[in-house]
């Protein structure tokens, strides 16, 4: 019989055997290891990085609509700030009753061609009419805009001949009838945005006074007291939501991922909002921040940060580049085009179908260089380069800081073209706008204020183009370069 092991030597024993089967985690295994856990962690925070930056560009537009619909929904607020901005509660009228000057600090690009009125609509109670006079001796347009601030229609100059009337908007799901005259627009979603321009001729109060007073006849009713004949009177909804408080580091994103539920995109957008299911954003459903993991939380507040970044770089340098340093802005109704979609949201609030207008900005002079408030600079146009117009189209260049709002300068005058009363044509027909922060001698009626340093930008705005001023493979000839001096 074998003589019994002492249990230290039988697990001795056991263990060579272990050993020899199946070896020891050497410390470069271990390494190995530790190392492919850091690569995945960074491969799913660059994964939820790349995610992260798409829905911050795709839901930008919903931010900012948010934003507006906040402010209307606050009378306190809109009662202080109403002589500043063309705003007013929900379902009523807010006008600007001057064109728009550099006191004025907008949240987006403002123009000094036009008069704003501007309404926010929402029909979850009942539809509400739009009464808007006949203008028939100036251009004016109504635009129409969903919640992700993408173009619906046009009433105006263009869209209705000038026409105005009484336009009923209501929810698609609306069952009813409208009294007779009354033009219908079914909304996908109850509530919608809607900017009025007119255009007032610069430097003239009589004409501004005509303006007033058409601002003055546009208003909105209620389906109900439209039938009674109390015109003018509608009240705010009865089921606004509150506004909800988000904290924490991702707390836009959570606002966004709320957003998506109220106002669910359409459906051919639905593959983007799907993939954001990855990141926690996920149709019907609230963000459960504390679910993600820690590299898809990382990703994310990388993508928040870098996404403002991309962002301001988008705004500067958006739409189709030309050769003389222009870029032809992209037109309001987008399709596919999210990031175009982002940037006019930032900059513009609302961007004009290229029907309606195109918007061209630069901060270059033709050599490539910055446009800087120390230099001179002059814009030629050739006689045929200058833009043609219909109906009572016109154009205008306006000068802008860096800040996006309106420069500053002697003589007020901040926007120039082809309704200025002082403008004067050379003998061949060409034309020449000195852009310097001092007046040209003798040429003071063709002249576009700058800052006195410092880089500026230049918007040059076509409104009511012909087709060879709006298709971008032929305006091209409406661009020529600024020049230095």
């Amino acid at each position: 019989m074998t003589p019994k092991q002492p249990l230290p030597h039988l697990i001795a024993l056991c263990l060579l055997l272990f050993i020899g089967t199946h070896g020891l985690a050497a410390p470069a295994a271990i390494d190995n290891r530790q190392q492919e856990a850091r690569e995945d962690a960074i491969a799913a925070e660059n994964w939820a990085y790349s995610l992260g930056v798409q829905a911050y560009v795709f839901g930008l537009p919903l931010s900012i609509f948010e934003r507006e619909y906040r402010l209307r929904s606050d009378v306190d607020k809109i009662e202080r700030i109403k002589h500043k901005c063309p705003c007013a509660v929900i379902n009523q009228v807010g006008h600007k009753f001057s064109l728009a000057t550099a006191a004025d600090v907008m949240p987006y690009t403002p123009n000094n061609d036009t008069v704003y009125s501007g309404i926010l609509l929402q029909a979850s109670d009942e539809p509400m009419i739009l009464s808007l006079p006949d203008i028939s001796d100036r251009y004016w347009s109504v635009q129409v805009a969903n919640p992700y601030l993408e173009n619906q229609f046009y009433i105006g100059t263009r869209a209705t001949g000038g026409k105005g009337g009484h336009h009923a908007f209501f929810s698609k799901n609306w069952q009813g009838e409208l009294p007779a005259g009354v033009t219908p627009h079914p909304m996908d979603y109850d509530t919608i945005i809607l900017a009025v321009r007119i255009a007032v001729t610069p430097e003239n109060p009589a004409d501004l006074e005509q303006v007033h007073a058409l601002q003055k006849q546009i208003n909105v009713t209620s389906l109900s007291n439209f039938k009674q004949g109390k015109m003018g009177v509608a009240a705010m909804p009865d089921n606004i939501p509150p506004a909800k408080t988000y904290s924490g580091e991702l707390a836009w994103y959570q606002q966004l991922a709320d957003l998506l539920n109220t106002y669910p995109p359409a459906p051919e957008h639905a593959a983007m909002v799907n993939s954001f299911k990855l990141i926690g954003i996920e149709p019907g459903q609230p963000m459960a921040v504390d679910r993600l993991s820690a590299a898809t939380r990382k990703g994310l507040l990388r993508a928040l940060a870098d996404g403002r970044d991309i962002m301001k770089w988008k705004v500067k340098y958006r739409g189709t580049p030309y050769p003389t340093r222009w870029n032809n802005l992209r037109p309001g109704d987008y399709g596919f085009d999210y990031f175009d979609r982002a940037a006019g949201a930032l900059e513009g609030l609302f961007v004009h179908d290229r029907e309606e207008a195109v918007y061209f900005s630069t901060y270059e002079s033709g050599d490539g260089k910055f446009l800087d408030g120390a230099k001179r600079y002059v814009l030629h146009f050739d006689k045929d380069e200058i833009p043609p117009l219909v109906n009572n189209g016109f154009w205008s260049l306006t000068m802008y800081g860096r800040n996006f709002q309106l420069v500053p300068n002697p003589i007020a005058r901040y926007a120039i073209g082809s309704r200025s009363e002082n403008l004067q044509y050379n003998p061949d027909g060409s034309l020449d706008i000195y852009i310097q922060s001092t007046p040209p001698a003798g040429k003071q009626g063709n002249w576009l204020p700058s800052p006195e340093a410092g880089i500026f930008r230049i918007n040059y705005r076509i409104y009511l183009p012909p087709a060879i001023a709006r298709n971008p493979d032929t305006l091209a000839r409406f661009l020529p370069p600024i020049e230095v001096r």
